[in-house]
């Protein structure tokens, strides 16, 4: 099994413990009003939201779902780790993808977002550099729409 990793990291306006809270713990109901035209919904199809539980995102028209599996939580910290496990993002080679997310909070009072991806492929097969790069960059749009949603709605806590 082949690995290729990637890193990325960018300040944010939003407080670290807001940004967590929508991105972690209330993803069901964000995710679709910070990507209305991506994702269509999110839920929780196993578990408590902790360390096991698998999460479905169904996106839009034509684009399938992903599974993900939440492999550590730090509320306390915000960290975030999970995995893909199934569905339109595992093309081949892939196996799986392995995200993992750290918000550090900053004096200003938003937070630096720093990330890894980790794309496992099967055997030794390898993955195109434009793959990864298109990976990281729907990442960070990911992020800074809901960043978006959250300037947005000042009120949402």
């Amino acid at each position: 099994m082949g690995v290729i990793t990637s890193e990325s990291e960018h300040v944010s306006p939003v407080s670290a413990a807001r940004l967590y809270k929508a991105i972690v713990l209330d993803a069901s109901n964000v995710f679709p009003k910070a990507l209305p035209n991506f994702i269509k919904s999110a839920e929780t199809l196993e578990g408590d939201g902790g360390p096991g539980t698998i999460k479905k995102l169904t996106l839009a028209e034509g684009l399938g779902y992903v599974k993900h599996h939440v492999d550590a939580i730090d509320t306390e910290n915000f960290v975030y780790n999970y995995s893909v496990i199934e569905g339109s993002a595992l093309t081949e080679p892939l196996e799986k993808i392995c995200y993992e997310y750290k918000l550090v909070p900053t004096p200003e009072g938003g937070c630096i977002v720093k990330s890894a991806s980790k794309y496992y492929t099967k055997g030794d097969e390898q993955l195109a550099e434009e793959y990864v790069k298109a990976g990281k960059e729907r990442s960070a749009g990911f992020t800074k729409a809901v960043e978006a949603y959250l300037v947005a709605n000042p009120d949402y806590n």
